[in-house]
């Protein structure tokens, strides 16, 4: 152990003293839906597209709804035919045309179809214990679809204040990262739905026991350690990577206005920059309209551009007026452009897309995280 940190301080000193700079660049990326992954046949005509428009990378997502698109021994098996592993696949027919591949997981989002998952395996029904709950006491468990869009949540969601929680989606990535030879891993739903939710009893009782306050008594108290939890998540993802795969870079999707960000969601993300916890986040700017695309590449970039890979849609608006925004955070040092959705580019997409962002591979400058070793006894 000693001779590890001593090795660890001398490279900390040298990356120092020879000035290296953290973050990324040129990263033309994708996100793909998990709707991609239900047939070979789709995979493969959204692969042409992915190539067509020029992209260097494939933000993929193999967890959604708590279930996995590729083989895994902790999750069940995911809606899908055709194949035996889709992520495999993907692997297989993505990296010959040039592109990365980011697995995107679904972090305290487990569940929200109408019906309950089916296999007794799944997270719903092995740790009912581990769901988050409204302020009135109602876990998200059990809102109907219309109930948790009136609340403002999309389905049913784990509490970041449990240990356990934090461990499963730890293992989710370290799983992922050592089976498949990924990139990244890419977590969503890394946040508190918003501020009615997280009133869980045991994370109320553990809050109190911390502080001394109910909640209401100390709202400041209770909102960063809300933020707390949600940052506890990122590092456990974070040091188990590191113990076992530390090329691995980690991003998140996140709420672009970086100060809601914070106080609505629980969602630090540029603290998490700043610590190097984080390779990289995609902030989601889905804005349609240009003056509040051009004032979130502001704010997004404000600080650590390099290490912010600008989040645009194409579901909800043509491919030029999205990249109005993008324009603006390349301009600001951004280090690339993250587009959601290849599911839903529009016919002619590919040739936009390659004619605003260009040629080559994406660049990675590994941060501090590969300083913040876990070495196992």
């Amino acid at each position: 152990m000693g001779k590890t940190v001593c090795l660890l301080c001398i490279c900390t000193c040298l990356a120092l003293i020879a000035g290296v700079s953290y973050g990324e660049s040129n990263c033309r990326y994708f996100w793909v839906s998990r709707d991609a992954l239900a047939h070979p046949d789709s995979l493969d005509r959204l692969l042409q597209r992915a190539e067509a428009a020029g992209a260097n990378g494939l933000v993929v997502q193999v967890v959604g709804r708590g279930e996995a698109y590729y083989r895994s021994d902790i999750l069940p098996r995911a809606p899908y035919s055709g194949y035996d592993d889709p992520l495999a696949y993907l692997i297989s027919r993505a990296k010959p045309r040039g592109m990365e591949v980011h697995a995107w997981i679904n972090a305290f989002l487990v569940w929200s179809a109408p019906r309950e998952p089916s296999d007794s395996g799944h997270v719903w029904h092995t740790h009912p214990e581990w769901f988050m709950s409204h302020v009135s006491g109602r876990s998200t468990r059990d809102f109907s679809g219309s109930e948790a869009e009136a609340a403002g949540i999309v389905g049913a969601t784990l509490s970041p204040a449990l240990p356990g929680v934090r461990a499963f989606i730890a293992s989710i990535a370290l799983e992922i990262a050592l089976k498949y030879q990924v990139e990244g891993i890419h977590l969503d739903y890394i946040r508190y739905p918003n501020t009615s939710f997280g009133y869980e009893p045991i994370a109320v009782s553990m809050f109190f026991n911390e502080t001394g306050f109910l909640p209401a008594q100390a709202p400041d108290l209770w909102a960063a350690w809300r933020a707390d939890q949600v940052t506890m998540t990122v590092e456990t993802v974070r040091f188990r990577l590191n113990s076992a795969a530390p090329a691995t870079l980690l991003s998140c999707a996140v709420m672009a206005n970086p100060v809601t960000a914070s106080s609505e969601f629980a969602s630090p993300w540029q603290e998490w920059l700043a610590r190097g916890l984080v390779d990289f986040v995609c902030p989601m700017a889905y804005t349609t309209e240009s003056s509040r695309a051009l004032e979130l590449a502001r704010s997004t970039t404000a600080a650590n551009p390099s290490d912010v890979v600008y989040g645009v849609a194409v579901y909800n608006q043509s491919v030029t007026g999205a990249l109005t925004g993008a324009s603006e955070a390349l301009a600001r040092g951004a280090g690339g452009v993250c587009v959601y959705s290849l599911n839903s580019l529009p016919p002619g997409g590919e040739a936009v897309l390659r004619a605003f962002w260009g040629t080559g591979s994406p660049e990675h400058e590994y941060g501090p995280h590969l300083f913040h070793m876990v070495v196992a006894p």
